[in-house]
């Protein structure tokens, strides 16, 4: 897929101008190029410059650098168009509509005060010819149906905010995969959009063998988002696992792929939020199983400080970590956490906590003890069973440091499973 030309644009405002004319002046000039979308992000960690990137297809138009303290109060003047709230200390998005002296266009601003960014998504005039009909619902989308730049060919299955369906590339015949966000959630909540859209740009900005490589994204009438990622053949690992345990030398090298995956997308500043058996596909590689991590439709960036609420949870039952339960945003020791719970089912064909309801197995997060790991009908290798138990710790301070210790541990281990077979480690 090419990217378009880069276009010149420039503010036509000064940089010393008052925030607001400057903020006005970068709508107008995102109307004017024909931007899809405009991202204003700190540049660096101490926030002290801010990146105002314009964007269309998924590619650069042309960026500006803006000095930190400029970029909070051109971010405040977007936040008050869109009526957002500044003393908010969750993500906000709103839709509205912006007129300016190059012409009318809706936008979606969405304002992420922990990280102190915007993004801007501007949406397209409805009811375009070739547009395929929006449905506002989750019937399947027919079969051959042509959406933008792709053909929809069959449809393979649903997760918690989107479906997903096998297709291909109008022009290039290249197969793709295209998930489409749920039609009835966003009838039922139009910012759902957005985070659905976020998944997008989470995954698209982590690149790692192990991860869904996702290719594009766009709407269908301009209303409903979808993503394009890579299509791949493959199963998912619950469903491996409940067909055939991997046994250890498999398990192990699964687990470390997967503790890969998470690493990089820890060091890009996103959370995944709802590690399972059911969010990783298993490929066949050319040195054998791989793993692939999918499935970003709860993941945040680091820095989004979503509110805690007591009342909602997110995640999946057998595999979230105790301070998600309790209420506590998702983050790096929350994944390490359920990456515990995927490594003991990887190993031994079960979850480590099962219960009849969901309120006696979150119970069991908050108070049981791992269970002793078994794997082939035998005792786990004490640097095994310590590992997964590290991770399962209740406490996220007593868990390792990050995904990359945990990475590096279980390479360690594989090392040694290739080295002297792991039935020594059994030696005393």
């Amino acid at each position: 897929m090419s990217s378009p030309p880069a276009v010149a644009w420039s503010s036509r405002v000064p940089l010393s101008a008052p925030p607001v004319d400057i903020a006005d002046a970068l709508l107008d000039a995102a109307i004017r190029v024909g931007a899809e979308s405009m991202w204003i992000e700190p540049a660096d960690a101490a926030q002290a410059r801010h990146t105002v990137t314009l964007e269309r297809g998924g590619f650069p138009l042309g960026s500006q650098t803006v000095e930190g303290h400029l970029a909070s109060a051109v971010i405040a003047r977007l936040a008050l168009i869109a009526g957002l709230d500044l003393g908010a200390e969750h993500t906000q998005s709103a839709a509205i509509d912006l007129v300016g002296p190059s012409g009318v266009a809706k936008a979606m601003v969405t304002l992420r005060l922990g990280q102190l960014s915007c993004e801007v998504v501007f949406l397209k005039p409805r009811g375009r010819a070739g547009d395929a009909p929006v449905m506002l619902d989750d019937r399947r989308i027919p079969s051959g149906t042509v959406i933008e730049h792709y053909r929809v060919l069959e449809y393979i299955g649903r997760g918690g905010m989107g479906a997903v369906y096998a297709g291909e590339h109008v022009a290039l015949g290249t197969p793709v995969a295209m998930k489409f966000l749920h039609g009835s959630q966003l009838a039922q909540d139009p910012t759902s959009s957005t985070q659905f859209l976020r998944e997008a740009r989470a995954a698209a900005r982590i690149k790692h063998p192990n991860i869904v490589e996702v290719l594009d994204f766009g709407h269908v009438d301009s209303v409903r988002p979808y993503i394009v990622m890579e299509l791949l053949k493959g199963r998912s690992l619950g469903n491996l696992i409940e067909r055939n345990p991997t046994g250890l030398r498999v398990g192990i090298g699964l687990g470390r792929q997967i503790a890969g995956a998470l690493s990089a997308a820890h060091d890009h500043g996103v959370v995944h939020a709802d590690v399972s058996p059911s969010n990783v596909l298993v490929v066949d590689g050319r040195n054998g199983p791989e793993a692939k991590l999918v499935d970003f439709g709860l993941a945040h960036t680091i820095e989004d400080h979503p509110e805690a609420r007591t009342d909602v949870v997110f995640g999946t039952p057998h595999y979230i970590a105790p301070e998600q339960i309790h209420g506590a945003p998702a983050d790096a020791h929350s994944d390490m956490y359920s990456f515990g719970a995927v490594l003991f089912e990887i190993l031994s064909g079960r979850p480590p906590f099962d219960a009849p309801t969901v309120r006696d197995l979150c119970l069991m997060h908050i108070n049981d003890p791992p269970p002793a790991l078994v794997v082939e009908g035998e005792a786990a290798p004490a640097p095994v069973s310590d590992l997964v138990n590290k991770c399962l710790a209740k406490q996220a301070e007593d868990r390792y440091r990050s995904m990359a210790e945990v990475e590096r541990e279980l390479t360690e281990i594989e090392h040694t499973l290739d080295r002297r077979g792991w039935r020594r480690w059994l030696a005393r």
